[in-house]
């Protein structure tokens, strides 16, 4: 299994305040490629993204993260500038430079994520995970199989209960101002017509 993912993808797996199922997902998807002796690929563009807004600590762990034999970091090449070359050629002769994303997409983002789909297809990944609305458009307009970190599925040990769930949820939803047992309430005599 070969997946790329794109720099909010990467971010979310990096980022310690992710919320526990998105990081879930990801870790689950690590142990998948793992399991079936796969590939994650980062795009150079997407590490060059990441590393401009991480501070030291980020930096840090993008750099353990990256000498880990199941990841490898993809250059933009000869082969990928000429698949992006070709996805310029059918959008200008389609009478929108930027199809198929809309006019409105600036030009530098529109190049650099038709960049990272172009790395995917050379490299034949067999999907992308993108939370960028922009980068799927153009994957699938490609006929690539592209999907959201939220829909990755959830692994089997992050979908059981976890205690901290259990001490910090009431069982009884409390409204402000009631009181839980009403036992003064039983022992009134009814009301009098």
């Amino acid at each position: 299994m070969k997946v790329l993912i794109d720099t909010n993808a990467l971010i979310k797996l990096l980022d310690p305040r992710t919320a526990f199922e998105v990081s879930a997902r990801l870790k689950g998807l690590l142990e998948d490629i793992d399991r079936t002796n796969g590939q994650l690929i980062i795009p150079v563009q997407v590490v060059g993204e990441y590393i401009s807004g991480a501070d030291q600590a980020g930096q840090e762990v993008l750099a353990k993260l990256l000498g880990n034999r199941r990841i490898k970091v993809a250059n933009f090449d000869h082969v990928a500038a000429v698949e992006c070359a070709m996805m310029d050629k059918t959008a200008i002769a389609s009478g929108n430079k930027r199809a198929p994303l809309t006019r409105e997409v600036s030009w530098q983002k529109v190049k650099v994520d038709r960049q990272i789909v172009a790395i995917a297809r050379v490299l034949k990944v067999d999907r992308i995970i993108s939370t960028d609305g922009d980068i799927p458009r153009i994957a699938i307009a490609l006929g690539m199989p592209c999907i959201s970190v939220e829909d990755l599925p959830l692994p089997a040990w992050a979908a059981q209960v976890h205690i901290d769930e259990v001490l910090f949820t009431p069982a009884i939803p409390v409204q402000p101002g009631v009181r839980r047992l009403r036992l003064a309430a039983r022992n009134q005599p009814p009301a009098s017509k």
